[in-house]
């Protein structure tokens, strides 16, 4: 049996084999010059010595590591871990492996994160910002290092990269109008973290139906909120002291919702029947709750898919491109938290 040795390169490989390191090379990219027969003679000895490609040295060659690194703000929530499935897909097919990173929601891990997968040479950058990111100087420097980058979800406008969004604006006016079209007309709206431009975009949708359809409105009836359970459930639970519930709440996201329910739930509150709710983002486990939500589907694979397919065409192209948006369209999903008596 062939012994293993620690640190196999190419070139012992190219000894055993009575071969050049060039052909090994190739062999091991199944590249079109070499016979079927002679790579799997090579893939043999590389698996019998258990041959690990040391990618570093491999970018430093070819210029490329066919690696992407991938920057989420969060994985407890399955919208992310759907986006992953997305780019895991679309990268396999294209023999890329990715290196996954998450801030946490801090601005500070993130930098660190964006800092690592730079020295570690990847071939470009797929990123949903943090919800307290405020400096962007690292853009700049990944722009000026000519690394690829695509947003996806979360984007800096301006930032002169392209980007994966969907209508935030749009889906969120569509749930508020359904809502009104059940007869709500007192609604409330639990907003995301201010830093982030989804955030905003699902402000302004409720507030242009709030608008459009004349209903009565108050600066409190939107109320400041965070990205998680926790939040949702706090705020609401404040409503419940205070005594002062509206008809219906929109709120950020569908984890913010789930912390309705809870709320709701030990208040004695029943949902619809006292008050509805509408979530955004249509996670998984949404269809599973009593009663099921009705809440925005954001494609989530989708977006995945697209958001490396965009970066994987800008990293062919070689050089800087005109930056793209693709929008990709939401759907209202109707089901049980959302309706009134009778309707």
């Amino acid at each position: 049996m062939t012994k293993k040795s620690a640190n196999v390169t190419q070139a012992e490989i190219a000894r055993q084999l009575n071969l050049s390191t060039v052909t090994v090379s190739k062999a091991l990219r199944d590249h079109p010059d070499i016979s079927a027969e002679t790579t799997a003679q090579v893939k043999k000895v590389a698996e019998q010595l258990d041959y690990r490609p040391d990618l570093i040295a491999r970018a430093l060659s070819s210029r490329r590591s066919h690696i992407i690194g991938a920057v989420m703000p969060e994985i407890d929530h399955t919208f992310f871990a759907s986006v992953m499935k997305g780019i895991q897909d679309v990268a396999q097919d294209h023999r890329y492996q990715i290196i996954l990173t998450v801030s946490n929601e801090d601005e500070k891990q993130e930098l660190e994160s964006i800092q690592t997968l730079i020295s570690m040479r990847i071939d470009g950058i797929l990123i949903s910002i943090s919800s307290t990111t405020t400096r962007y100087d690292i853009f700049d420097t990944i722009k000026s290092k000519g690394i690829p980058l695509v947003f996806f979800d979360r984007h800096i406008m301006g930032s002169g990269f392209s980007s994966v969004i969907v209508d935030d604006r749009q889906g969120a006016f569509n749930a508020v109008e359904y809502a009104i079209g059940q007869g709500y007309r007192e609604i409330m709206h639990f907003s995301g973290p201010p830093l982030i431009t989804i955030a905003d975009e699902r402000k302004k949708g409720f507030l242009d139906a709030v608008k459009q359809y004349g209903l009565p409105f108050e600066d409190a009836w939107i109320v400041p909120c965070g990205c998680y359970e926790a939040d949702g459930y706090r705020e609401f639970m404040t409503l419940v002291r205070t005594g002062r519930l509206p008809e219906a709440v929109f709120t950020f996201n569908d984890p913010v919702a789930i912390g309705i329910y809870d709320a709701a739930r030990e208040s004695g509150l029943r949902i619809p029947g006292d008050i509805g709710v509408i979530g955004f983002s249509d996670n998984i486990i949404s269809r599973y709750l009593s009663p099921p939500l009705t809440t925005v589907e954001q494609p989530a694979v989708e977006i995945g898919k697209s958001a490396v397919s965009l970066l994987l065409e800008e990293i062919q192209k070689g050089q800087p491109s005109i930056p793209r948006q693709v929008v990709v369209p939401t759907r209202l999903v109707i089901r049980d938290s959302c309706r009134k008596t009778g309707s």
